[in-house]
């Protein structure tokens, strides 16, 4: 019988190496790693630095279902040998929630996709109904347990799949990018949650890929950091983050405050946490207050116009509620809220997927309200938070091309403008590829440029950087500034905030369906409390330099170019 080794460590991989099928490359490379029950283990890094991979081989996903071309090396779970184990087996010993959690929802409701573990394990119905109780009130889903999961926002979808690992209580939690589509509160809290679990069960471990790398600082004992298969760096949050330079070259970015003070010139250690920051900034420094930059022409011609809003979706909860708003031709604006505030469906109203209940939408002086979808689609291009939603071929050539064809356009043009996108989106090498077959970040950039060929005038971006890296965060928003400078109106929808600060020129909040704030970025992150109390945390930097000067700023370089010498 295979034991845990003095148990000493709960996790332990010994010279592994992974390669794919397909590849010529090692996913993983040498990886030695030993984690100890109870610890708090972070995995950072770059796409493809093989962070899935790795999270992949703890619960036997590899190599019993996902099959891989080479598997060199030894992983041990609970002293269980992951090649000589089912999946089956490992289950109740580690749970993984995936960025994806479209895939693990399989129940058609709530109750029944949190119970469904438990009940396997053949627990008692008292049992059971406890573990239901306790997971719909740390993932705030009270209320929820009949509804149809087709029902929930994307949000609370990803609640769900995380609920329904921890009812199953497993002595390792994985998260792979697990709190990427949360609010940022509401990432907060589900860490919240388990060092709660932690707290009533010592020895249980957690292990999270995540690219918050300020929510990383205030939670792990130890980073891993991954690049191209290999790990490169490894100790503490502090050790780690005092890399500061190494981590933005690797398109990471490190808690903002520490970033500051590296760039200030301060020496390491430098701070990871907005309390410690304040008591080390220097009393000298003086700060110049920011200026917002000059307002759009007020009567520019309205791009959309929106009167009295009003939907639902079965008849008792309001989606919306009574929207009132104006947005110009040219404007870039950021739509955020908590997760089913209502942000995705008054996107789709603006483009007419969703039929409001009641009331107009009028996009580019059309009533979109009495449009065909398709008809609406030529004025009002819409990018999915997942692409998969909206890729249907089998290359990503044609991917681009399917859209054009539909408008009936002349092949010349058609292929004129697919190479366009394709040379735009730095995506020329693919063209050929097979869209399903490629990482997120390029499936992200296929499905834009399949929108981009059909140039529309308004475009909006539902989630679109969720799961990257802040580095390919920065090349997709690049990318829309661009637009909007070629006068494209781009709406974005997103739960990261320092990409609202540093992007958007005008900020749209909602809450439980109704309009709550609506201004230049710096007005409304200044509202710390009030956006609190609709689980919307401003970026670190706005809150630091709110809290220690009263004055807000958008990002670390702002700050810095106020600061006088």
């Amino acid at each position: 019988m295979e034991t845990m080794a003095e148990d000493k460590y709960i996790i332990e991989l010994e010279d592994v190496w992974i390669k794919h099928r397909g590849q010529e490359d090692y996913a993983l490379k040498e990886i030695n790693l030993k984690v100890r029950p109870g610890e708090t283990l972070a995995i950072i890094g770059p796409t493809n630095a093989g962070k899935s991979t790795l999270c992949m081989l703890l619960n036997g996903l590899i190599p019993n279902i996902v099959k891989v071309k080479e598997f060199k090396g030894k992983v041990t779970v609970k002293g269980k040998n992951v090649k000589k184990h089912r999946v089956s087996e490992l289950a109740p010993i580690v749970g993984i929630v995936f960025q994806d959690y479209e895939s693990q929802i399989f129940r058609t409701n709530v109750e029944l996709e949190i119970t469904f573990g438990p009940e396997n394990l053949g627990l008692p119905r008292e049992e059971i109904k406890r573990r239901l109780e306790k997971c719909l009130e740390w993932t705030r889903m009270n209320g929820l347990e009949k509804r149809y999961t087709f029902e929930l926002s994307g949000g609370q979808k990803q609640r769900l799949a995380i609920a329904s690992i921890l009812a199953m209580q497993p002595d390792i939690i994985v998260l792979d990018e697990a709190t990427s589509d949360l609010d940022p509160i509401g990432k907060f809290e589900i860490y919240q949650v388990i060092q709660q679990l932690k707290r009533e069960k010592e020895d249980l471990t957690l292990i999270m890929v995540d690219h918050h790398l300020d929510k990383v600082a205030e939670i792990a004992d130890r980073i891993v950091v991954l690049n191209r298969g290999q790990i490169i760096y490894e100790g503490t949050p502090r050790e780690v983050f005092s890399r500061v330079d190494e981590l933005l070259k690797m398109g990471l970015n490190p808690p903002q405050v520490t970033e500051l003070f590296y760039k200030m010139g301060e020496k390491p250690p430098y701070p990871i946490s907005m309390e410690e920051a304040m008591e080390r900034f220097p009393k000298n420094k003086k700060i110049k207050a920011p200026e917002n930059p000059p307002k759009k022409a007020s009567d520019n011609e309205p791009a959309i116009e929106i009167r009295d809003l009003w939907h639902t979706y079965d008849n008792v909860h309001w989606a919306l509620k009574g929207i009132n708003l104006r947005i110009n031709k040219g404007e870039f604006v950021a739509l955020i809220g908590n997760n089913g505030s209502g942000k995705t469906t008054l996107a789709m109203s603006i483009n007419g997927i969703v039929r409001p209940t009641r009331g107009s939408v009028k996009v580019l002086g059309h009533e979109v309200t009495t449009m065909t979808v398709k008809a609406a689609g030529r004025l009002v291009g819409y990018i999915f938070q997942n692409p998969d939603f909206q890729l249907v071929t089998s290359s990503v050539r044609s991917e681009i091309e399917l859209g054009l064809k539909q408008l009936e356009l002349p092949k010349d043009e058609v292929d004129k403008r697919v190479e366009r996108v394709l040379k735009l989106l730095n995506i020329e090498d693919i063209a050929d590829e097979d869209p399903f077959f490629l990482n997120k970040a390029n499936r992200q950039r296929v499905a834009v440029a399949s929108i981009l060929a059909l140039e529309p005038e308004i475009i909006i971006l539902d989630e679109p950087t969720t799961g990257l890296t802040p580095g390919e965060t920065r090349d997709i928003m690049r990318l829309a500034l661009e637009l909007n400078k070629a006068g494209k109106t781009i709406i974005i929808i997103t739960h990261d905030m320092w990409l609202v600060a540093e992007y958007a020129q005008r900020v749209i909040v909602l809450r439980d369906g109704e309009l709550l704030m609506d201004g230049h970025p710096r007005s409304v992150f200044s509202q710390i409390e009030l956006l609190g109390e609709s689980f919307i945390e401003p970026p670190q930097i706005a809150r630091f330099s709110k809290t220690m000067f009263n004055k807000t700023f958008l990002s670390v370089d702002e700050l810095i170019s106020h600061m006088e010498v």
